[in-house]
């Protein structure tokens, strides 16, 4: 991961930067001090220790005219930014880098059962600046901005470092949910072993295997847009600079707890289907059981129901006999079956 080089100054708190309809913009200066600027009034001067970022959430009023002139964004380019194309790409130009990143968070933070939701960040980078954009609030840009200190040494660093950062700040949220679905599913076998008469378990495992499979489907495709950063024409342009290789090992890596994820949740399943075998068993084990102390009573009343005349049945006192009979052989079998830990 790129290295987020930091100078601390007076009054260094990490804070987030918004100025009006959406648009967050940030000059970091290695030599000066970092400041936000508003690209409505113009763009600072490119430096060796000059880096702009400029972040746009079109969904709470910004717009790309204000940086449409510095990209050199056409008609086309600006359908395609604004557009939601649902999946991670890669497009180079001749002075221009555009990475297409699907970021995944939870819906509210906050809440242990809130949906995800995929937001879509358009990464633009030319020599000297980078833009951010997308629609609704980013947890993962929030984050990088967050991070970020009064003074920071960024301003050194060339677009594709910067690009690389807010990258590898998205992946750090599909390893986040993963930790959160780690700790479902530990929860979950917890409640499988339990047996709880009620507790669906079986729907919850359906459901988490839903949520993996997304996670897995909106991740997948960045393996292909970051393996494109470690080819040599990535370097085409100084200004420009060649976007971290190690993003492929990232995606890589997150994609293996993604498939960990699967595995342990068909652990889950074995535990839970374990456990209702288990309780069939039981169900059984007790059937047999009253089956096989109602047995003698079964036979003693079959047999003395015969229609033969006999002297034995001529005798009231012989029913009560009978019954005697059929309670002693229950308890002697309920006996056994307790000596033998039947029940």
């Amino acid at each position: 991961m790129v290295d987020r080089h930091r100078r601390r100054g007076s009054g260094d708190h990490p804070r987030e930067r918004q100025l009006n309809g959406g648009l967050r913009a940030r000059l970091f200066d290695a030599e000066g001090e970092d400041h936000d600027f508003d690209p409505g009034e113009g763009f600072p001067e490119n430096g060796d220790t000059r880096l702009a970022w400029v972040d746009l959430d079109l969904d709470a009023g910004a717009d790309l005219d204000v940086v449409a002139e510095r990209l050199e964004l056409s008609a086309g380019d600006r359908r395609r930014i604004e557009a939601d194309t649902g999946r991670a790409g890669l497009t180079q130009g001749a002075a221009r880098l555009q990475l297409t990143i699907e970021a995944l968070e939870r819906e509210d933070p906050e809440a242990t059962e809130s949906r995800l939701i995929r937001r879509e960040v358009d990464l633009l980078a030319v020599p000297g600046m980078v833009v951010s954009v997308h629609r609704g609030t980013v947890l993962a840009i929030d984050r990088f901005i967050e991070s970020l200190e009064d003074e920071t040494l960024l301003g050194a660093l060339e677009a594709g470092d910067l690009l690389s950062a807010l990258v590898d700040e998205v992946i750090d949220g599909y390893y986040h949910l993963a930790e959160e679905l780690d700790r479902d599913i530990d929860l979950l076998d917890e409640r499988a072993l339990r047996g709880e008469p009620g507790d669906d378990v079986l729907a919850e495992i359906v459901a988490i295997r839903r949520r993996i499979g997304f996670i897995r489907r909106t991740l997948a495709p960045h393996r292909t847009a970051l393996s494109a950063l470690a080819r040599p024409e990535m370097e085409i342009d100084d200004g420009l600079g060649r976007p971290w290789p190690g993003l492929t090992d990232r995606i890589d890596a997150a994609l293996t707890n993604v498939e960990a994820l699967r595995d342990a949740l068909l652990g889950t399943y074995d535990i839970y289907m374990g456990r209702v075998s288990q309780r069939a068993n039981d169900v059984m084990k007790t059937l047999t059981l009253i089956s096989a102390v109602l047995l003698p009573s079964v036979v003693l009343a079959g047999v003395m129901g015969m229609n033969f005349k006999l002297p034995f049945f001529d005798e009231s006192g012989n029913f009560f006999l009978i019954v005697g009979a059929m309670a002693v052989f229950a308890v002697v079998l309920l006996g056994i079956a307790r000596l033998r830990r039947w029940w």
